[in-house]
């Protein structure tokens, strides 16, 4: 199992998607947004509009990741075992840019990330919405916005396929994968509370070191 954080201005038992698009939104993906680090935890237990007068932090647990089940958003390439699966399920070959190494030259001798994980994503999305494959074959025509809808049926494919997590690194984009991360779990039934902790946050809605309180 994996131990993550999860902040909320409420006080709920079980995790779902009722309130999805709430919170800071579906960014990486559709699903529940843990992080590795408690005090980021904290912040986002601010509303994304207006203020709350309480803040908790969830300790949550999660089923071990894996290669074959964790599709890493940024930097990384997308494990072929993963390839695979969305190509039978799909019944064609995915652009290059999605299966590439996941890193490319910066043309100052060093390398940067690409998000292909990201591009899945989001290639998945556009298909399921009846997007013709031609038309989806370069990075700008992959990264166009989707709908919420879209990216639903993108989750549920995705879950289809044995992928219960998309990763990203916290902050630090340069470092992944050698930094704490962030996931989107893909089916809120997977995830397990813990304990529930309410917190004290300061004027910017950062976490006040020792206000860690049990409820």
């Amino acid at each position: 199992m994996g131990t993550y954080y999860h902040g909320s201005p409420v006080i709920f038992d079980k995790f779902n998607l009722d309130s999805l698009g709430e919170g800071s939104g579906c960014k990486f993906g559709v699903g529940v947004y843990l992080t590795e680090a408690f005090d980021t935890a904290a912040h986002y237990s601010e509303p994304r509009y207006g203020s709350a007068d309480h803040h908790y932090v969830y300790t949550v647990e999660v089923p071990q990741k894996t290669e074959d089940n964790c599709l890493p958003f940024y930097g990384v390439p997308i494990p072929s075992s993963i390839i695979a699966r969305v190509e039978a399920k799909l019944g064609e070959s995915l652009p290059d840019l999605i299966k590439g190494p996941g890193r490319i030259p910066d043309g100052k001798g060093g390398t940067e990330g690409v998000s292909v994980g990201k591009y899945l994503r989001k290639y998945i999305a556009h298909r399921l919405s009846g997007v013709a494959k031609e038309r989806l074959v370069k990075e700008s025509q992959i990264d166009k916005k989707t709908t919420l809808a879209a990216e639903v049926k993108a989750s549920e494919f995705l879950l289809s396929v044995g992928v219960l997590f998309i990763e990203w690194p916290q902050g630090v984009w340069a470092e992944y994968p050698n930094c704490e991360k962030n996931i989107a779990v893909l089916d809120p039934s997977k995830v397990k509370v813990v304990q529930i902790e309410e917190v004290d946050l300061d004027a910017k809605a950062q976490y006040v070191e020792g206000s860690r309180r049990p409820v």
